[in-house]
Parts: C-alpha cells; sequence; structure tokens
C-alpha cells in the first residue's frame, strides 16, 4: 500500500523540474540521435512505436504505471525495446511478458521510470542524481564504440546500452535500452563476494568479520506520517519558500573502496598472508601500544588486518558523483585554481577521517594540494567508465575499484591531514546521503529524526535543501525553523593536538541568537563564550568585517587578524554563488570561532546549539563547520583564505 500511495501521488504531484549538468562523457550526439519534439507524451512516444514497444507497454498497464505516463509531470522512461525484453523472458524461462507476475510487472515498470527528466547531456559519470521508482539508482557510463568510428556510447547499470536517446516528449524523455535493467539484489559483501577480481581483499572481510557489519539495510525503528512522505510541503527561509518532503525510511548503506588482486600483486602481495603481513607494518606503527597484542584475534578492532579492512569501508552510500559537489555547480561556482572540492567522512576504522578530493584528474582520497599542484597523490577512485561492465551497486550499498593499496599511514595522518579540516553539514550523519537527500536537485528534504542527532525534545522544522548554483558554499545547508535546540558529533581529528574549531553561518534578521555549547560529553557540555548574535549586522565593531581593498594585501591582513581576536573570520574567497558572488566579498557571510581546544582522535567531540530567545519562527542555516589544527591557523605561514 505504501508503494502505490507513493506512487498515485507522484501520479499527481509530479514536478517540472529539469536540472542542468555537465556531461563528462562528453561527445556531439550523432545526428539520427536527435529527435524532433512532436507533443507526445510517453505513453504516445511507445504506442506511437509499438511494433518496438509492445512488450514494455503490456508490463506499464499490468502494473498500473501506464496511466501516469499519460500524465503531465517530468519523467525519465528507460524503454526496453522487444529484443530487450524477450531476452529477459528467456533469462527467466517464459514465453512471453503474460507469464509475468502481477507483482514483476510492477517491479520492472519501476526500474525503468524515474520522476524527473534527465537527459544525457544533464548527467555525469555515476549515478543519476535521482532514484528510480524502485528506490534504486542506477548508474550512468559511457565507452567508446570501436567499430563505429569511436563514438561514445552511453550505458544505464553498465550493461543497458541507449541504443536511443534524449527523445524529448511533452512530459519528459525517453531513452531506448537494448537491455531490461535487472538491479542487484545482494547485500554489499554478498555482491562483493561474487567479484573474482577481488578475491584478497574478500578473504581479509571475511576472516575480519567485517562482512557482518555491512548486512543492516532498513532500520526498522523509524518511522514518519505517510502524509508528509508522500505530499510536497512548503517551508520558508531566508526569505524565500520552498517544496520538502519528509524521509519515509531509514536506510543504512555502506561504501567500500577495494583494491584488485592485480593491484596487490604490483605491490609485492599475492595472498592473504602478504596482506595480513602489509597490514601489520602499517598499523603497528599507527598505532604502537597495541602492536604485537592482537596479531591473532582477527575480529578484534585493534588488529592490523582489522583495521586496514576497517578504513576501506565507510557507513554512507557514495556513487562515483557523490563525494563532492560535482558537475555544474561545482564548474560555475568553484574556485577550482585555489581549491579541489573536497569533503571529509569518518570510517569505519574507529577514530579516522577520509579526504576527498575531486580535481580535473577524477575522484581522489587523502590528496594533499590542488590540481596538478598536489604534494601528495593520493588514491585514484577508478570511474564507472573505467571498469567495464562491473556492477557495483548493492541493494544496500556500492564499492568501487582503486588504483593503488589505501592505508591510513604516517604521511597521510601528519602531512595529508595537516590541512583545515572543512566539514560540511550534509556529512555530519550518514543519514543525509543514506536516504539521498544530499544533491538532491529536485526538492528539499525533511528530517523529523536524525540518527545521532539529539533535538532535546524540540520539534522544529529541519531540512536539507536542494541542490542549486544559488545555495551556500558546496549548494548544502541544512536549514531548522522553529524554536531549535540540537547537539551532533563533529568528525574525529586526526592527532592529537591544539584545534580551533568554526562555524560558517550567514546572516540574516531572522536567524536569532545563540548558546553554543562543546565538549566530549553530549549531555554536559559547557558554553563557549557568550551567545551568538546571528542578526547582528557584520560591520557592527563587534564584529568588524571591512571589504577588502585591492591591492594592499597587508592592509586586508590587518582586518583579518582583528576580526579573529575579536572571534570572527570572513568566509571563503574560493566559492562564488551563482559563480559572480566571492563569498568573502559578502559581509553576510561569516565564520564565528567557537573554541580552541586541545583534541585527540581517541575522543569523541560534540557541539550544541540552542536558541536562547523566544521565536518559533528563528531560522539556522548550518552550512560547514572547520577543524583547524594550530600548525594552520598559528603556523610560519599565514592560512590562507580559500
Amino acid at each position: 500500500m505504501k508503494r502505490i500511495d507513493k506512487i498515485l501521488m507522484r501520479f499527481v504531484l509530479a514536478l517540472l523540474v529539469i536540472p542542468a549538468f555537465t556531461v563528462s562523457c562528453s561527445d556531439e550526439p550523432l545526428a539520427e540521435n536527435y529527435y524532433t519534439f512532436t507533443g507526445e507524451m510517453v505513453t504516445d512516444y511507445l504506442q506511437n512505436r509499438s511494433g518496438e514497444f509492445s512488450d514494455f507497454i503490456t508490463i506499464l498497464q499490468r502494473s498500473g504505471m501506464y496511466g501516469m505516463m499519460a500524465a503531465y509531470g517530468s519523467y525519465t522512461c528507460l524503454a526496453p525495446n522487444n529484443k530487450a525484453v524477450e531476452q529477459y523472458l528467456h533469462e527467466l524461462g517464459i514465453q512471453s511478458v503474460d507469464q509475468l507476475t502481477k507483482e514483476q510487472c510492477d517491479t520492472l515498470s519501476w526500474n525503468h521510470i524515474i520522476d524527473q527528466a534527465y537527459f544525457t547531456t544533464d548527467l555525469i559519470d555515476g549515478n543519476i542524481p535521482t532514484a528510480n521508482m524502485n528506490d534504486r539508482y542506477l548508474t550512468f557510463s559511457c565507452d567508446s564504440d570501436a567499430l563505429n568510428n569511436n563514438n561514445v556510447i552511453y550505458y544505464i547499470n553498465k550493461s543497458a546500452r541507449l541504443i536511443v536517446r534524449d527523445d524529448s516528449v511533452e512530459n519528459g524523455v525517453v531513452h531506448t535500452l537494448d537491455r531490461v535493467i535487472v538491479p542487484q539484489s545482494f547485500l554489499l559483501p554478498d555482491l562483493l563476494a561474487e567479484d573474482s577480481t577481488i578475491s584478497i581483499f574478500n578473504e581479509a572481510l571475511r576472516l575480519t568479520g567485517l562482512c557482518d557489519s555491512l548486512r543492516q539495510y532498513i532500520d526498522p525503528t523509524y518511522s514518519c506520517g505517510e502524509d508528509s512522505v508522500n505530499q510536497d510541503m512548503v517551508i520558508s527561509t531566508g526569505g524565500s519558500s520552498y517544496t520538502m518532503r519528509y524521509v519515509g525510511t531509514r536506510m543504512k548503506r555502506y561504501t567500500a573502496f577495494v583494491e584488485t588482486d592485480e593491484v596487490y600483486a604490483a605491490n609485492g602481495i599475492y595472498d592473504l598472508d602478504g596482506l595480513k603481513a602489509h597490514a601489520k607494518q602499517v598499523y603497528d606503527q599507527m598505532y604502537p601500544k597495541d602492536a604485537g597484542l592482537y596479531d591473532d584475534d582477527w575480529t578484534n578492532r585493534k588488529n592490523p588486518l582489522n583495521r586496514f579492512i576497517s578504513y576501506h569501508l565507510l557507513p554512507y552510500y557514495g556513487a562515483y558523483n557523490d563525494w563532492t559537489v560535482s558537475g555544474d555547480i561545482k564548474n560555475t561556482c568553484a574556485k577550482t585554481d585555489l581549491i579541489d572540492c573536497t569533503d571529509w567522512y569518518t570510517t569505519m576504522l574507529q577514530g579516522t577521517i577520509m579526504k576527498m578530493s575531486t580535481p580535473s584528474e577524477g575522484l581522489f582520497i587523502n590528496r594533499k594540494g590542488v590540481g596538478v599542484r598536489y604534494t601528495v597523490r593520493g588514491t585514484k577512485v577508478l570511474s564507472p567508465s573505467e571498469i567495464g561492465d562491473v556492477d557495483q551497486q548493492a541493494l544496500n550499498g556500492i564499492y568501487h575499484y582503486i588504483d593503488q593499496i589505501l592505508d591510513y599511514n604516517q604521511e597521510t595522518r601528519d602531512v595529508v591531514f595537516n590541512d583545515r579540516i572543512r566539514v560540511m553539514a550534509a556529512t555530519l550523519s550518514p543519514e543525509f546521503m543514506n536516504c539521498g537527500a544530499r544533491g538532491n536537485t529536485e526538492r528539499a528534504t525533511g528530517f523529523k529524526v536524525v540518527e545521532g542527532w539529539d533535538f532535546h525534545g524540540k520539534t522544529p522544522t529541519m531540512t536539507l535543501r536542494k541542490r542549486d548554483v544559488w545555495m551556500v558554499t558546496y549548494a548544502d545547508c541544512i536549514d531548522m525553523v522553529g524554536q531549535f535546540d540540537v547537539t551532533f558529533k563533529l568528525l574525529p581529528v586526526p592527532k592529537e593536538g591544539t584545534y580551533e574549531v568554526r562555524f560558517g553561518y550567514g546572516w540574516g534578521d531572522m536567524r536569532g541568537k545563540v548558546q553554543v555549547y562543546f565538549g566530549t560529553d553530549p549531555d554536559g557540555l559547557l558554553p563557549m563564550g557568550l551567545p551568538i548574535d546571528f542578526t547582528l549586522w557584520p560591520t557592527d565593531p563587534l564584529i568588524g568585517w571591512v571589504a577588502d581593498t585591492p591591492g594592499d594585501e597587508e592592509g586586508n591582513r590587518a582586518i583579518d587578524k582583528a576580526m579573529h581576536n575579536r572571534g570572527y573570520m570572513k568566509d571563503m574567497d574560493s566559492w562564488a554563488q551563482g559563480g559572480t558572488n566571492i563569498l568573502r566579498d559578502q559581509p553576510m557571510k561569516l565564520r564565528k570561532i567557537l573554541t580552541t581546544e586541545n583534541m585527540s582522535p581517541e575522543k569523541d567531540y560534540y557541539v550544541r546549539i540552542k536558541l536562547v530567545v523566544d521565536n518559533p519562527q528563528a531560522e539556522l542555516p548550518i552550512n560547514y563547520f572547520e577543524i583547524v589544527p594550530k600548525s594552520i591557523y598559528a603556523g610560519v605561514e599565514a592560512e590562507d583564505t580559500h
């Protein structure tokens, strides 16, 4: 019934939203792939070509989805032709679509429809941003057709080829497929076990028992009213109104970064014993107090091999294009001569983090530097288009191949992580990514509860904004509206030392006055100074924002230092809202220094933000935090403005 209600509501409330992304599988489409728009609906398009799509039409009709495809909206219809359906039926051992059950027709229909229109020019290598009607994400990739002048060919889930693409219709777009889409039903450890090219990694995963940590899928304790899940609601903040829906199901999802046996062999590792020896060498150095104590206790989280595998696993679901901001937003807003777009994540190795960077060369783990000016190259994650037809998508996660051995070693901790750790709010809980809220271009996503967050009995309206170029840094922001009081955990620090913790925020006359608390005991956090007045205009002497003077670097630095002494900083100069508005040049964009503390990777640190005035309409946008080691904020060289 939940599925039926969801479909009916989408049928009634379908949105005309078409996002703009930049294609990475780039090539000019062939002339025969262009389609002249004739005013057809999806159903008209299929019926007018019934000799090619009669089987798929029958499947849609039996599922009840056919009527939806005749209605106004904005859909992507991935239409398998009759040859594709016949091949699928042959694999099932049946002769006709009439032998399919109603449930099979439902699933087939849902797998091939996305309730947002995506042309191939809207997509980049990785997942299509919106899940299909079966709540599964589909992978978009490309290859070169050696038999046809090396023209670019496009695939869904690595195997279904788009033999005709980008046929515009009145209510969306139709792509013709040469195979039926059948997403994997394996859980992540079982899908990994099917891949013979990663046998050593799989042996280690089983031996350490970490495969059992990857088997959750849906949290049965979570519930949310169907009305707020299936109906668009309107939220107003920052002077704007936008639609949102609440999360209906809490998903447990994971990502594994894995080395193939070939990568291990290139590093002199040919079997599980070789990997054990490598792990012991690395992690005895990283954790000298534990050296030799847990060598044969494979399931102990302090065992070197266990630590090695744990660092390859994250409790977030991340497709290739999910780890930092990408596509048109990155190309428009990021000043890539100053920064690589970078995000930070906790791993399943306790007390450790992972840095994800996307220079123009691709996606990298634990990279140091900007673009080709890197000092530590990092580990490259292979894109879907680089790895052939391997299906990486499990029911509860995804895995990615990496091009070299991934270690949490001394260079990573002491060199790569000796950096300003800028933590986007959307990575502060895996729930934001696991439900598909981060990067959603259709609507905002509401949360009544968040795993690991304490709302202290308050019920503010909380959303993760939909993503577009006019949003804040990395186009992600968590908004709270109401009498808010929230506690959450920050990412761990890489090593013991003194750190400055900052909060990036935007001025607003509805932002209210808050008290910030910090510490290691979530039930006994200490207040960090006096309450912060987010309605205080930044040019006020208590903050002291003054615009930069072109050519006067010394004077600009003096202003920065004076602001820092008052506990404030200008925002970064490496991001431009809408591509033109540099954040550093906007007085309403600030960073507030919350505290300077000695911190340890062996402890968890929490932030509490409490509204201290009575205002049920108060707003709190949470964009990012910075955790900055003393070597950066008070180093030999002044911290950069990026």
